[in-house]
């Protein structure tokens, strides 16, 4: 839920642009106020005195000083040079924000308690969307009413531009719960699936299994619903991956494994009864070169190389790819394919260049090599979860465009450096 502004730079070939569009979120002013919250409780500190608040100046903390000053430099010379500074201005508050955000997680989460309490806030949100989500889909449209207030658009099948499913020639309007599209929705419930089932699912708390159950099932229902393929392809992955370890671990005879072989078997032909696997079948079945979303997708890779061709260092500023875009696409409906490449890291390419790339790709190797010293359990979960990422990244925008990508990107992010060392 937020609030649109208008200014001359969010508008493309006389077009609105969403991604253009400055937005104050309700989750920006939360962030805001724990901001607000961090610094009075270090000024008012009672331990806190100025000394304390200096760092030494030692070979340590000079190197942190350098690396970030070079950071905040190529993104200054980013932003003025941009073709658009004060769309880049904002883009470049926007990582400033979703930055302290996940540095404060990093300092404020310390055990494995405290991922259990995420998890469970995870789960029941994941329950709220699943819910509105079914609900959606048996409606083939927005609930409206009060829903409003917890960001749900107002939409139906017919509104121009929803995401559709083509199932057999007939459309079915895909879910979108309080998301701005039904991709980011199954993003978002594979994070939080993960979450539950490797942090309340094995809970001592009967309620918080429960809790985890009940929110585990719901959100499958509502990941399907959604239609989104690699999501669904991923989440079949998990589930083999899981269910494949469990085998190896219970089945210690060969009779053991012919008899938890069987019981597989039995249960996959049970979900190949189950309302919705022919439509979710389909949906894959159909899939072909020609499809939109396939097409869609080639034109704006066709069109980044052009662009990352023409501003290879620094790229074209940050949030600046759709204006840049504009002049290189071919005649076409301006509204349908003026949107970011589906692919986070030509996206990072293209608006940052070859240094801000470097950059990303640095901060993802340390991030692996920070997640690798933390607690076993911590750290495989933290594994899946940049595996979602980079793989649904391979084929969407949202983590990196739209706020609840963003604020799911920084909280992992955060997770990863917290200090949560093995034991």
């Amino acid at each position: 839920m937020g609030k649109h502004f208008w200014p001359d730079f969010s508008f493309v070939s006389g077009i609105r642009i969403d991604y253009l569009s400055p937005i104050i979120y309700f989750t920006d002013v939360l962030i805001i106020l724990l901001f607000s919250s961090f610094v009075i409780r270090k000024i008012c500190s009672q331990n806190s005195k100025l000394k304390t608040l200096i760092p030494n100046l030692n070979f340590k903390f000079q190197k942190k000083i350098f690396i970030v000053g070079f950071i905040l430099l190529f993104l200054s010379v980013n932003v003025i040079l941009s073709q658009r500074p004060l769309l880049s201005f904002y883009g470049f508050i926007k990582l400033i924000e979703f930055s302290f955000l996940a540095w404060y997680l990093s300092k404020a989460i310390r055990s494995r308690l405290q991922f259990q309490q995420i998890a469970l806030m995870f789960a029941l949100n994941s329950i709220f969307e699943s819910l509105l989500a079914v609900l959606q889909y048996l409606n083939q449209g927005s609930l409206n009413g009060i829903f409003y207030f917890f960001g749900e658009r107002t939409f139906t099948g017919t509104t121009p531009g929803i995401a559709n499913a083509d199932i057999g020639g007939a459309l079915i309007l895909r879910p979108y719960a309080t998301f701005p599209h039904p991709n980011v929705l199954a993003g978002y419930l594979l994070i939080a699936m993960v979450f539950v089932w490797s942090f309340l699912l094995r809970s001592n708390a009967r309620w918080m299994q429960i809790v985890g159950a009940v929110s585990l099932i719901l959100s499958s229902i509502a990941l399907l619903l959604t239609f989104g393929r690699v999501a669904i392809l991923l989440w079949i992955l998990l589930v083999l991956f899981i269910f494949g370890r469990m085998l190896v671990r219970v089945a210690g005879t060969i009779q053991a494994r012919v008899i938890a072989g069987a019981f597989i078997i039995v249960g996959l032909v049970v979900i190949g009864m189950l309302p919705l696997t022919h439509e979710i079948a389909l949906r894959f079945w159909q899939t072909s070169l020609s499809d939109e979303s396939v097409t869609e997708r080639a034109e704006l890779l066709n069109a980044s190389w052009k662009i990352i061709q023409q501003h290879s260092l620094i790229g074209v500023g940050l949030d600046n790819f759709i204006p840049a875009l504009a002049p290189l696409q071919k005649p076409m409906p301006l509204g349908l394919y003026l949107q970011p490449v589906h692919n986070i890291f030509v996206l990072v390419l293209s608006e940052t260049g070859i240094i801000g790339f470097g950059l990303l790709i640095w901060l993802i190797v340390l991030t692996f090599q920070r997640i690798n010293t933390l607690d076993a359990g911590v750290k495989k979960v933290l594994f899946i979860l940049f595996f979602i990422v980079i793989v649904t990244g391979m084929f969407d925008h949202y983590w990196l465009t739209l706020q609840q990508g963003q604020l799911l990107l920084a909280t992992i992010f955060g997770l990863s450096w917290a200090k949560t060392q093995q034991s």
